[in-house]
């Protein structure tokens, strides 16, 4: 059994201590209470421990925490989003303008005016790209949601993907439950979501190794269909799983994403009244576990 003590609370009449436990094979959190006790006179008789699973508290508190993130980016990002798109239209402009300038120069003059121009457009692109997905993050979406099978929305993502020339390097089990009930959505943004789900998963197996996709009713929850997204790749650490769902973190190398696709993700399962977890271990892989509410 594995344990790690997070935070003590001692006012010398009551201590606290909350605790994480591996024993049962998942990591749960506990909150141990010690109240002393006196029978006869001021000294302590003995002492009442009081244990407590706190682990779906701490869960909620740490939803809660991603979701204040989230708002707080998404108001940061419409106020800049038009600022920066302005000067990028400038510059790609002019950049287009500069190349049919030097179409009339002689080829050994053209072609190192040609390789900037290229970086210059290359590189602006990109910045489009970060801005388009924060306007994803942020603007109010329509509602477009109705009666939608979750298999149907796995289906139809990984047929998006099988052309993918990277995607079709891996081996992907398909373990759909039939007759599952289906949920109240908007099918394209849920595309959206299992699509950046799929990708994570083939980044983080460097394109090799074994997506399997899996849906059932939620063991615990009769209401909630679960979809799990399980990947045989290096696996996160156990200090950046906190961060995964923020906007901007990644731990892909310069130039590989933008740390905007698990926010966006979380960002619309979130609107669907659903969650969104990972279960991870560094060189076995990850699984990341998609709760959907029926009906």
């Amino acid at each position: 059994m594995k344990r790690e003590f997070d935070r003590v609370f001692d006012t010398g009449e009551l201590q606290q201590v909350e605790m994480e436990s591996q024993a049962s094979g998942e990591a749960r959190h506990y909150r141990i209470t010690k109240i002393p006790m006196r029978q006869d006179g001021s000294d302590i008789s003995h002492v009442v421990t009081i244990g407590e699973d706190i682990t779906e508290w701490r869960q909620a508190q740490q939803r809660l925490t991603e979701t204040e993130k989230l708002a707080a980016v998404g108001q940061l990002a419409a106020g800049v989003m038009h600022e920066i798109n302005n000067p990028l239209a400038t510059i790609l402009a002019c950049c287009e303008a500069m190349v049919l300038r030097t179409g009339d120069l002689p080829p050994g003059e053209r072609r190192g005016y040609d390789e900037y121009l290229k970086i210059v457009d290359t590189e602006v692109q990109r910045c489009r790209r970060i801005v388009d997905s924060l306007l994803d993050f942020s603007r109010p979406k329509s509602s477009d949601k109705k009666p939608v099978d979750v298999n149907g929305v796995v289906d139809r993502t990984l047929f998006l993907l099988k052309h993918h020339t990277r995607f079709k390097r891996l081996t992907v089990l398909r373990e759909l439950a039939a007759g599952l009930p289906s949920v109240h959505a908007d099918q394209e943004r849920l595309i959206q979501s299992f699509m950046a789900l799929m990708l994570n998963a083939m980044d983080a197996m460097d394109s090799r190794g074994t997506l399997t996709v899996r849906s059932r009713i939620n063991p615990e929850r009769a209401d909630e269909i679960l979809v799990e997204f399980i990947d045989t790749g290096i696996g996160i650490k156990r200090e950046d799983l906190p961060k995964i769902f923020e906007p901007f973190f990644t731990t892909k190398p310069q130039g590989r994403g933008t740390g905007l696709g698990l926010s966006i993700c979380y960002g619309i399962i979130a609107e669907h009244r659903g969650r969104i977890d990972v279960e991870s271990q560094v060189g076995v892989g990850s699984n990341f576990r998609v709760y959907l509410p029926t009906g």
